[in-house]
């Protein structure tokens, strides 16, 4: 019987032992479903309580209303993180707009953009068109703009609050109501209302979001970063007696879907204020607690106790999948910052879907949803474009994408001008006129490189560009950075064509004046290049050769065998005739040479002197049975006998130099006559220069 009694115990034992496990078990695994915990006591404070928070798209700025204020005073205050949630800094006020209003002003629901630069929050300034207006402010730097009032259509006469505004920028939640309803358990009710922007950027006319979402007791909307997942609080059928957190989605048939009641986190009091980052994985709201008492002693009033908790998301209230763009638009040149606009398009269907703005810190953050092959293209005014694409047709997680967006703000136009002709650099005047003022711009900076010219043109603007040079013909052409511009280089090649004048020469027997047939050679002295034109004889016997206008030549006739050479030089200009007396080789026939020139007291040649020898090499090479004296003769200044054998000295040197062309030494007789046989008086300068010469007289020719 002891015995019997001892097994029954030993079940018993068991059996509790057994259910107390499972008890547990399932406790736990209740616990781990429900787990969520409450922000560091530097933000969730047991002191105060904190309201509506809101995240920035990569989840390390927090802005939530709390009553920290002096006298429990409500006021909107910032926090960040840097361990993703785990620690936060101390809250900081927003001064800026804490202190705007009255001391007994409401500030509360803020809602800050995806991008972390426009705050919207609700508020009861002097401003309000009603009892509160929703407000917003911009970020200037680490600070916020002062308050503005949103204005109609969004605020009216009555009461509008807690906004929240899409990842885009282009939709806006909030709450509202026409009278004050109040639900069974007490609670005020309010309806959801979204405004949209128009095609101008504008606010269109607010509507009431139909059911399942307004049931007539709804509070605090969040439109998460997909821009189709929205929390809300509701009391409603389904949920827990008070507030608690729902979601609904938007489908893409523009429906939205029964809302799901989220109990993962939901408890029997007040469960109000979501708001979930972009990667979708942590939710932060407010639970409603029990006062702590010794809060309760210091501020026997205290009714609630409102604190900031988080919890990770199961997988099926997840919203859809995003990719987060972040980081910075600034200018190439000095990395300032650039406010842009950023247009997001769907390259299926080339649809624009919406613009984001670009703070004036130049920093951005664009929430792309899957489901769609996006094109995103950065605009700034006086700036140059980007256009990037992301494909997220089939995206399988959550991405976040670091990406700086360098814009410039002139090009660099770099402009190789040619000779038409030569096809060699040429410098050339620029002139830039405006094709918008139809002015002639004057500032702007040109670059010279290598004889390559660099225009840096600024973005914005269409451009004439005309290029000119004296003696060639003007070209003109258009430059148009007013629209699209998505390089910073450009390269264009310049062809300027030389202007041309015609050369016309007869060319005859120096004694007898009949025509004869010779070759024209010119060599273009400016550009150190020698040039042979071939001439062409008119009906008229006459020789014709289009030259360029303005540039200095060295002109030479060739004439047949047994006729001298002709040199000149000339700077063409207008048309001009020459005629050219060509002389037949004789015995005592004559020839000056020309240009040839010798150091000061010295027999040595110039250089600039061997164009006219190399032509008496030619002539002696062309004529081999011709015996010639090489004469050198001076001015009259410094004595006879120095002049003399200057004379001989200079005649015996172009000697030298005929010789080293195979001209035997045996048709050559170099001879000086000093100052004894000038060409003219000695009285000028200009005359005496004449009579420093060399001329070549034929001494015989041999059969």
């Amino acid at each position: 019987m002891i015995k019997e009694k001892n097994n029954k115990h030993l079940l018993l034992v068991k059996s509790t032992i057994v259910f107390c496990f499972l008890f547990f078990a399932c406790q736990s695994l209740l616990l781990a479903q429900r787990e969520y915990k409450k922000l560091p006591d530097n933000v969730s404070s047991s002191s105060f309580r904190e309201y509506a928070p809101t995240l920035n798209a990569e989840g390390n700025i927090m802005v939530f209303q709390a009553n920290m204020g002096e006298g429990n005073r409500w006021g909107i205050y910032e926090t960040t993180t840097a361990d993703n949630g785990v620690t936060w800094t101390d809250p900081v006020p927003l001064d800026s707009i804490n202190n705007y209003g009255a001391p007994n002003d409401l500030i509360g629901g803020p809602s800050i953009s995806y991008d972390g630069n426009t705050l919207y929050y609700f508020a009861s300034f002097k401003e309000s068109l009603g009892s509160e207006d929703i407000f917003y402010s911009t970020r200037i730097g680490d600070k916020w703009s002062s308050p503005k009032n949103i204005g109609a259509p969004i605020n009216t006469a009555l009461y509008e609050g807690f906004p929240s505004v899409s990842a885009d920028g282009q939709s806006m939640y909030f709450i509202c109501f026409d009278t004050l309803n109040t639900s069974d358990t007490g609670s005020s009710c309010f309806s959801i209302k979204v405004a949209k922007k128009d095609g101008k950027g504008n606010w269109a006319e607010p509507v009431f979001l139909p059911a399942p979402i307004n049931l007539g007791c709804e509070k605090a909307p969040r439109i998460l970063s997909d821009g189709r997942s929205l929390i809300f609080s509701s009391i409603r059928a389904g949920g827990k007696g008070k507030y608690d957190l729902w979601m609904s989605k938007l489908g893409f048939n523009g429906e939205w879907s029964e809302p799901v009641n989220l109990d993962f986190v939901n408890t029997k009091r007040d469960d109000l204020y979501a708001s979930i980052s972009a990667s979708g994985e942590t939710l932060y709201f407010l639970n409603d607690g029990e006062v702590d008492p010794k809060v309760l002693k210091k501020y026997p009033n205290m009714k609630g106790q409102e604190d900031i908790f988080t919890a990770f998301i199961p997988e099926h209230f997840r919203l859809y999948k995003n990719v987060t763009f972040q980081g910075k638009v600034f200018n190439i040149e000095d990395n300032s910052p650039v406010s842009a606009t950023i247009s997001v398009r769907d390259r299926s269907t080339t649809e624009k879907l919406f613009d984001l703005p670009v703070a004036e810190d130049g920093k951005y953050a664009l929430v792309l949803t899957e489901g769609i092959d996006y094109e995103a293209s950065v605009n700034a005014e006086g700036y140059s474009n980007i256009i990037f694409s992301e494909d997220l047709t089939e995206l399988e997680e959550y991405k976040q994408i670091n990406k700086d967006i360098s814009l410039f703000n002139r090009t660099d136009l770099e402009l190789e001008i040619y000779d038409a002709d030569l096809m060699e650099l040429i410098n050339a005047q620029i002139q830039i006129k405006s094709l918008t003022t139809q002015e002639i711009i004057t500032d702007i900076e040109i670059i010279e490189k290598e004889n390559i010219k660099h225009l840096l043109l600024p973005i914005g603007d269409k451009y004439e560009l005309t290029i000119s040079k004296n003696n060639f013909q003007t070209s003109v052409f258009n430059f148009d950075l007013s629209s699209f511009v998505l390089y910073q280089k450009f390269q264009k090649s310049i062809e300027l064509a030389p202007n041309k004048v015609e050369l016309e020469f007869n060319i005859a027997d120096a004694t007898t004046h009949e025509g004869l047939e010779a070759m024209i050679f010119l060599y273009n002295t400016d550009t150190d290049e020698r040039i042979a034109i071939p001439a062409e004889m008119g009906a008229d016997g006459k020789y014709k050769v289009e030259v360029r206008d303005g540039a200095n030549y060295q002109v030479e006739v060739r004439s047949p065998r047994g006729y001298s050479f002709f040199s000149s030089k000339l700077k063409a200009g207008k048309k001009k005739n020459f005629d050219v007396a060509l002389t037949e080789l004789k015995p005592n026939t004559k020839l000056p040479l020309k240009d040839i020139l010798f150091e000061s007291n010295s027999s040595e040649i110039i250089e600039s002197s061997y164009k006219e020898l190399k032509r008496l090499v030619k002539l002696m090479k062309d004529n081999p049975n011709i015996v010639v004296e090489l004469a050198a003769h001076t001015d009259d200044v410094g004595a006879e006998n120095y002049n003399q054998k200057l004379s001989e000295s200079r005649a015996q040197t172009v000697a030298m130099y005929v010789m080293q062309f195979n001209i035997p030494r045996a048709r050559l007789a170099p001879r000086g006559y000093g100052e004894s046989q000038p060409s003219t008086t000695n009285d000028t300068e200009e005359n005496k220069a004449k009579n420093r010469r060399v001329e070549l007289m034929v001494l015989s020719i041999n059969n």
